[in-house]
């Protein structure tokens, strides 16, 4: 048994990764985190995360610009990325990367650097299928981030999961993925039960990390089996990989070979708004003037449209209608960084004291996200900033729930008695 796990965190946040993990196990010790937000002078995430874990090494530096060989050795990566453009681009210059993804492809050369047993991973849920079904390769982003792992020498699973199915106060979708070098005990377990159960895949993948083990999958869609290794080169798959509809909602990649399906949870009771939302808040800024009113209710109204794609693709487009005010006997929706603003996502209540009609108050954002209140409270942090803080952030309770889980599998991993580099990959001709 290990007394420690390593871990390295990257896109760090306000640090619910960290929470999450050492709420799982005091085992987790995050040797390294980076936190750096494009386009922000003020790096308040950075400033809540070094005031909040003040013994924990962390850099403000961008990532892009970090030498990934002087990160510490870590037995677990983890991370919750931007989802933008994945793509590989192949030009003159031979090994260019997409201008907007290039965040996943430092991931690939801490990986490369570092070569840790564990990858923990969180995306949003329409990363499976990214660029989108009007698009011409869906889910092209999803499926070149498997490659890459797989030739990286790693196996992955992923889940789509909805925080308020395990109880908690927000119905935050997002994609988990948790992937196990080749060399580890877990990988080979999956290969011998893949091996073994490939006319049984169904109940395997339901008791798969992330979080199969505390989950109960209720319901399963037929298997659908994807191989990622029939380009040659990953720029070849970049450009002309996809998936009818993208990738399913979980699923097992191995070898190059993926085995997906859907599935319904046995959801667990939610925590919801009435248990969040304070009465009679102090905050007069919150409150709605018979301006915003006006906005707002159109915002939350409904609308659909017809779109042209840039390639002539005709489709539909639109939004329905928000609930206004949002019922404070459900859990939140998904948070957004802007809910302090008349925009269509923020959350409007009835302030349970006084009927008045409001925003959400920081600390009440806090708490849909189960961070401590008052976490993002710090001298020098504007409430816009807070807000955006837990826009960007995770569901902490989740991550511990999953922390637990990849605890357990770690702990049955014997120790390493050398550290070993990783593969490299050529991105034009592997």
């Amino acid at each position: 048994m290990r007394d420690k796990i390593r871990v390295a965190e990257l896109f760090a946040g306000v640090g619910g990764f960290h929470l999450g993990l050492k709420r799982a196990d005091a085992k987790f010790d995050i040797v390294w985190a980076d936190q750096f937000e494009p386009e922000k002078k003020h790096q308040f995430a950075y400033d809540i995360y070094k005031a909040r874990f003040p013994n924990t090494l962390i850099s403000p530096k961008d990532i892009t610009l970090v030498d990934k060989s002087d990160i510490p050795t870590m037995d677990l990566l983890v991370g919750g990325f931007p989802c933008q453009d994945y793509s590989v681009a192949s030009t003159v210059a031979a090994g260019l990367f997409g201008k907007k993804g290039v965040l996943w492809w430092d991931i690939k050369d801490v990986i490369e650097a570092k070569w840790p047993e564990f990858i923990f991973l969180e995306n949003v849920d329409r990363l499976l299928t990214s660029p989108g079904v009007t698009k011409e390769q869906p889910g092209r982003d999803f499926g070149v981030i498997l490659r890459t792992l797989s030739d990286l020498g790693y196996s992955a699973t992923w889940k789509v999961i909805n925080a308020a199915d395990y109880g908690f106060p927000q119905r935050r979708r997002r994609t988990f993925i948790f992937a196990s070098r080749e060399d580890t005990n877990y990988h080979a377990e999956m290969k011998r039960e893949i091996h073994r159960k490939a006319s049984n895949i169904a109940n395997f993948l339901k008791r798969l990390a992330p979080l199969s083990s505390s989950l109960v999958v209720q319901k399963i869609t037929e298997i659908q089996n994807v191989n990622l290794n029939e380009f040659k080169s990953l720029a070849k798959f970049s450009s002309e990989f996809k998936v009818k509809n993208g990738f399913r909602k979980m699923g097992i990649m191995l070898d190059g070979q993926v085995y997906m399906a859907d599935y319904s949870p046995k959801s667990k009771q939610p925590i919801t708004l009435s248990e969040i939302i304070k009465p009679n808040s102090s905050i007069g800024s919150l409150y709605l003037n018979e301006e915003k009113l006006s906005k707002f209710k159109r915002l939350k109204n409904g609308f659909r449209t017809e779109k042209i794609s840039k390639t002539g693709y005709s489709y539909k487009y639109g939004m329905g209608a928000i609930n206004f005010p949002d019922p404070l006997d459900k859990p939140a929706r998904t948070m957004v960084t802007t809910e302090h603003t008349v925009s269509r996502m923020s959350h409007v209540v009835s302030d349970p004291g006084n009927g008045r009609l409001r925003l959400i108050s920081p600390e009440e954002a806090e708490l849909i996200n189960t961070f401590p209140e008052g976490w993002t409270k710090l001298e020098g942090v504007s409430d816009s900033e807070r807000y955006f803080t837990m826009g960007n952030a995770l569901v902490v309770n989740l991550v511990k729930e999953i922390g637990i889980e990849i605890s357990k599998i770690i702990s049955n991993e014997s120790e390493k008695s050398e550290f070993r580099s990783g593969r490299k990959i050529d991105y034009i001709t592997h």
